[in-house]
């Protein structure tokens, strides 16, 4: 008897184990591409903010999010892979911007990556009146595949590279010397609250969405387990072109419209090429670069131009009349919305005929 009922308590004990293991070796695999012990998946709170992240809804934005990021998502991939950056941090692009190039947070982070200025600049991305490079799908990647790798040189570990990312590097540090240790489960003590909430919660969205985006049984129900089958070959093609060229002119040999065109590239605050550089990167699909090679093999090259700035008193036709252009050419070239709303010193490019 006594062994029967030792039998019957080993037997739920084994259950209850059976049960708090929620995990499978695919979901091992992702805790190890950022250097996370397998356990971490049993942690309480990781598994409540999961739970309580991923509501069916929520679900369902994050997948239509995905999807709608397809036209970028293969071209990041290509990059993470020839960079040795893990894949799954696709999903820290998606928890800070859901995949939205002209994303604007209220601390001035702007981007997919979400990068505030002083940050931006350090990585080598331009950001002035005419182009913000934290809008450019393929510079800003690569100014964060940059920044992550310098992360995990710094803390040696993927998940920290990640909370760094998110709270800074000077931030990480002092946490990890207040704890006396760069554990993931000491770090994210609820209690001790060595890092910011923020920053807590933000390392287990990560994690979550990652094991949403590796449920097969999920992305079937949800009939989107077409996503697994996606790879990692970009179809974007990248173009030089010279400065103050306009973006219509481009748009019309490769076969786009020019809100089609800037959809890709939502970089060029103006509807031309900036000014001050020998050349600049336009992107577009694969699949329009014939039709441009065509087309702007015998065009002319972009017109001269002049840069005007906005003196008191200014408006769009006292400058069109000063230099013999229309007011619809400055407008449409300048991509000025509203005619009426002019600063002083704000730059007006005027495109000339040469002589």
């Amino acid at each position: 008897m006594k062994f029967f009922s030792l039998f019957l308590l080993l037997l739920n004990f084994s259950f209850a184990q059976f049960d708090t293991i929620t995990y499978n070796t695919k979901s091992e695999e992702i805790l190890k591409t950022f250097d996370i012990e397998p356990d971490f998946l049993n942690d309480e709170y990781f598994i409540n903010v999961k739970n309580n992240f991923l509501t069916d809804m929520r679900q369902e934005r994050l997948l239509e999010k995905f999807q709608e990021g397809y036209n970028f998502i293969p071209t990041l991939k290509e990059m993470f892979l020839k960079e040795n950056i893990p894949q799954e941090f696709l999903y820290l692009a998606m928890i800070e911007s859901e995949f939205s190039l002209s994303a604007k947070s209220s601390k001035q982070a702007v981007g997919m990556w979400q990068f505030i200025p002083t940050t931006a600049r350090s990585l080598g991305l331009e950001i002035n009146t005419q182009i913000d490079e934290r809008k450019d799908p393929i510079k800003s990647t690569q100014a964060a595949i940059t920044y992550l790798k310098t992360l995990k040189q710094n803390f040696g570990k993927w998940y920290l590279a990640a909370i760094a990312y998110n709270c800074g590097e000077g931030r990480l540090r002092r946490a990890i010397a207040t704890a006396g240790s760069d554990s993931l489960a000491i770090l994210l003590d609820p209690n001790a609250k060595y890092i910011p909430l923020e920053s807590r919660m933000y390392i287990r969205k990560i994690l979550s969405v990652s094991l949403l985006f590796h449920n097969i049984n999920t992305l079937k129900t949800k009939d989107y387990d077409y996503f697994l089958n996606r790879g990692a070959t970009s179809i974007l093609t990248s173009i030089e072109v010279p400065p103050a060229t306009p973006l219509s002119q481009i748009a019309n040999q490769a076969g786009l419209s020019l809100k089609e065109l800037k959809q890709y590239n939502p970089h060029f605050k103006k509807n031309f090429t900036p000014t001050k550089a020998k050349t600049y990167t336009i992107h577009f699909p694969y699949k329009f670069l014939a039709s441009y090679k065509e087309k702007s093999a015998n065009q002319q090259m972009p017109l001269s131009f002049l840069i005007h700035r906005v003196n008191k008193g200014d408006t769009i036709s006292s400058i069109a009349k000063r230099y013999g252009v229309s007011l619809k050419t400055i407008t449409q070239y300048n991509a000025i919305k509203n005619a009426n709303s002019l600063s002083i010193n704000q730059e007006i490019i005027i495109p000339i005929n040469k002589g």
